[in-house]
């Protein structure tokens, strides 16, 4: 477990400088799906809409563009307070000093991730254990605001255990897990699987960079042998 929370810390920490430049719609272009609303989600929008024309005066200045991705920022301010109190945490467990409460205004949720990670390995299992749903809601938030996350896209890999092209898919587990699973015949050794669900092979979003490799390895290997 320990090793599951050091690793979702890490991919955060890589991902980090990228949550915090798309906060800023100008500088960053990000892919963008529109949102499929339902009839009723559709009324109440409409409805709020209407609510807030009703009650804005009228001297009131026209509405104008957020400077800043408003979603985007949300989820960088979540995760740095939620950092900083895993790092508080982790550091009052393992006794060593705590670090400072962070600035909001700088948004640097970097240091807390990083002295998490750091000091993780010293703490009880039961510690890592409570830091597991913090680490993996904090992978799905920049995953999802980065766009990296499309549940239900199906891959076009070949799986290098089951051998089947098409049968890999993104989902999105129950308790907001985030993950690749293989949905062919699939027995990957053990040291190859992030961990399992319904009986198939699945793979967590930090896994995917190591995943890559293994994929990338199995084709090269696979077009050795047909030349």
């Amino acid at each position: 477990m320990k090793n599951e929370v050091v690793a979702d810390l890490e991919w955060c920490m890589a991902y980090w400088p990228d949550l915090v430049e798309a906060r800023l719609p100008m500088a960053t272009k990000r892919p963008w799906r529109q949102p499929q609303l339902s009839p009723e989600a559709k009324l109440k929008r409409d409805w709020d809409a209407r609510i807030d024309w009703a009650l804005r005066s009228h001297n009131a200045l026209a509405e104008a563009p957020a400077p800043v991705d408003v979603t985007v920022l949300q989820a960088a301010l979540d995760i740095l307070v939620d950092a900083d109190d895993l790092a508080a945490r982790v550091a009052e467990h393992v006794g060593i000093p705590v670090l400072p409460p962070p600035d909001l205004s700088t948004l640097d949720a970097w240091p807390y991730l990083a002295y998490a990670a750091a000091h993780m390995t010293l703490a009880d299992d039961w510690l890592a254990r409570w830091a597991e749903p913090i680490t993996r809601r904090m992978v799905a938030k920049i995953a999802q605001s980065l766009c990296m996350v499309y549940d239900g896209q199906t891959l076009a890999v070949t799986c290098p255990w089951c051998a089947e092209t098409g049968v890999w898919r993104v989902q999105e587990l129950p308790g907001g897990q985030v993950a690749i699973v293989c949905h062919g015949v699939c027995e990957p050794p053990a040291k190859e699987v992030g961990t399992w669900w319904g009986g198939q092979p699945v793979w967590p979003l930090p896994d995917w960079p190591r995943l890559a490799k293994l994929v990338q390895a199995a084709d090269i290997k696979r077009a050795k042998k047909a030349s």
